[in-house]
């Protein structure tokens, strides 16, 4: 493909998904569905815009190896085994009795065992983008339903390696030529490099991939922080690939031993743009991909096998379900959430046909089957808030959230940051802290604290950091104006949250309440009225009337900061109401002074 042919593909692809997905969106059907819409009206049965879309699928399927390394970010090794029971227990079960069922059907509809036992595991695959996506949209990620859900998830992306290498035991020809990618291992070659893999990854993260994002933080170029981001997801994607292994599972496995780095948030506002619109391209390249002259040929057999699917997986899930003693309305949300095909269904079923365990008009069927799966779970969705609910999918409770969603967020651990940061611990509540300078975080990090690296003024960093699950954000930010659109973006996205805010001036003071922030505090404010106040006592005052003349200017300056707010602008108004402002305080002074002289204990000492 010439670069006229990939930037007229990227175009139309791209238009397709403006025009599609938000009217997915605003019918209730999702993203997901959008994105599938758009490539079918593009693809080869639609406006035939994009004939030969095999290129550019296997380009957006990196969409789904990054959305792996993220979800590897969001875990750590002490999570993963807090999860062993549901990943090691229902993850298999949910696998095993899928996969007999669709093989038991498919045996008695006439298939012959090999092709339909590889049909019953790729059938048994849900989709990780999709079902991580509408948990997110729905909110119930931190529903046992939702934990389920993940937990089934991340053991079918861990089984793909195993899987891969058995089906040549399947096979009934051999591959030949050079269709067939990586290198040529064994399966019990493949386990021990699996095992180095992991050990190498664990050992690169502690002596080289952290240096180096020290060093390369230290630059202060984003770019640069983004360039080492890709690179370490594409390096380890391209090494798996060489070697045989899962790409998928290779950067899951880097993002799991990074999950503990001080640099894991910034690393996911890094990759989640990239992985976001490759996502969208594999969706849109799935949708252009199906051949739908198979389901004007055979629609009887290509819908009876979307239905055989989803009844064969919908049944063992809510047997799983039961094993597992789930409430009815979890195992209802549970099973219609993973009813549909996967991603990873297209690799076994190709890596099938090369192994010669599927004919290629078999692989065809089954592809858009699963394709086809995919489009039903928007409206499987709509179906079980109706009906079986008869309301919307419940919302996780406080007690739900992870430990690592501190309530409080602080953006910035300068000299202001770290003194909220010590008084909140003192009172034994947990934060989350990010900052822009390598250097203090490795200080203040070596004292127990809870600090990551990342510009907080990116939405997507605050996303990553629990903004969505934080109750308030102390924003203590040394550049003003990212403190002013980080306080913008997250009033926007998320208004529950408190946002209180450090101010440099009274500028800044009016900029913060321009974007919707009222809880505001002048960085020198209080320090210099507690000068003026020693100076007061240094000439003489009683210590009593300094500190009343403290907290009167507080009062007054506040009020009279509200009213400049309302003018703003400095002009002749602003500056005749200031002037006005500072000899209506001086005369209260002098009225304040004229009352305490007779009444004040001259025992107070301050």
């Amino acid at each position: 493909m010439n670069s006229h042919g990939i930037l007229a593909y990227t175009a139309a692809f791209l238009a397709a998904a403006v025009v599609s997905v938000p009217f997915a969106k605003r019918l209730g059907l999702g993203s997901v569905l959008g994105y599938l819409i758009a490539g079918a009206a593009i693809g080869p049965y639609g406006f035939r815009i994009v004939t030969d879309s095999a290129d550019i699928l296997k380009v957006s399927e990196f969409g789904v190896v990054m959305l792996l390394f993220v979800i590897g970010l969001e875990l750590n090794p002490k999570r993963l085994w807090d999860m062993r029971a549901k990943i090691l227990g229902l993850g298999p079960l949910q696998v095993v009795l899928s996969a007999l069922a669709v093989l038991a059907l498919l045996v008695t509809w006439g298939w012959e065992w090999r092709p339909a036992t590889v049909a019953g595991v790729g059938f048994a695959m849900s989709s990780t983008a999709i079902v991580l996506q509408i948990l997110a949209e729905r909110g119930v990620s931190g529903t046992p339903a939702g934990k389920d859900a993940f937990s089934v998830l991340l053991f079918q992306d861990l089984a793909v390696i195993p899987l891969l290498a058995l089906l040549p035991l399947l096979g009934t020809t051999v591959a030949t030529g050079g269709e067939a990618s990586g290198a040529a291992f064994s399966p019990a070659m493949k386990a021990l490099l699996a095992v180095g893999v992991v050990v190498a990854l664990v050992v690169a993260s502690r002596t080289v991939v952290r240096p180096l994002f020290r060093l390369i933080a230290q630059t202060r170029m984003r770019e640069m922080f983004t360039a080492t981001s890709l690179l370490i997801v594409v390096g380890i994607a391209l090494l798996m690939e060489v070697i045989g292994l899962s790409m998928a599972l290779g950067t899951f496995l880097a993002g799991v031993v990074l999950a503990d780095s001080e640099y894991r948030h910034e690393l996911e506002s890094n990759i989640d743009p990239f992985k976001g619109l490759l996502l969208g391209l594999f969706f849109t390249s799935v949708g252009s991909s199906m051949d739908f002259s198979l389901l004007a040929q055979k629609p009887w057999l290509v819908l009876g096998g979307v239905v055989l699917l989803l009844v064969a997986k919908g049944g063992a899930l809510l047997l799983c379900a039961r094993v597992f003693k789930m409430k009815r309305e979890d195992a209802s949300l549970f099973s219609v959430v993973l009813s549909q095909g996967g991603e990873f269904a297209f690799v076994l079923f190709s890596a099938a046909i090369l192994a010669g365990a599927l004919t290629r008009a078999q692989g065809a069927e089954l592809t858009l089957i699963v394709a086809l799966s995919m489009t039903t779970t928007p409206f499987l969705l709509m179906f079980h808030d109706r009906v079986v609910c008869r309301a919307s999918a419940p919302k996780p409770d406080a007690d739900t959230i992870d430990d690592e969603h501190s309530p409080v967020i602080v953006a910035g651990l300068g000299r202001v940051g770290q003194i909220a940061v010590r008084l909140l611990h003192a009172h034994k509540v947990s934060t989350t802290v990010i900052d822009f300078s390598p250097e203090l975080l490795d200080r203040v990090r070596s004292f127990g604290f809870k600090a990551y690296y990342g510009d907080a003024s990116q939405l997507a960093l605050l996303e990553s950091a629990g903004i969505a699950h934080a109750k308030v954000l102390i924003l203590a930010i040394d550049d003003r104006q990212a403190a002013v659109r980080a306080a913008q973006e997250v009033r926007k996205h998320y208004p529950n949250v408190k946002v209180i805010a450090r101010a440099f001036d009274l500028i800044h003071v009016y900029d913060l309440r321009d974007v919707g922030v009222t809880d505001i505090e002048r960085e020198t404010f209080d320090s210099a009225v507690g000068l003026g106040e020693r100076a007061l006592v240094a000439l003489g005052h009683h210590p009593y009337q300094a500190r009343r003349a403290g907290r009167l200017y507080k009062r007054y300056d506040l009020a009279l900061v509200e009213r400049l707010y309302k003018i703003r602008v400095m002009n002749q108004e602003y500056i005749s109401t200031s002037a006005e402002a500072r000899a209506e305080m001086t005369r209260l002074f002098e009225n304040d002074e004229v009352a305490l002289s007779t009444g004040l204990e001259k025992g107070w000492d301050g």
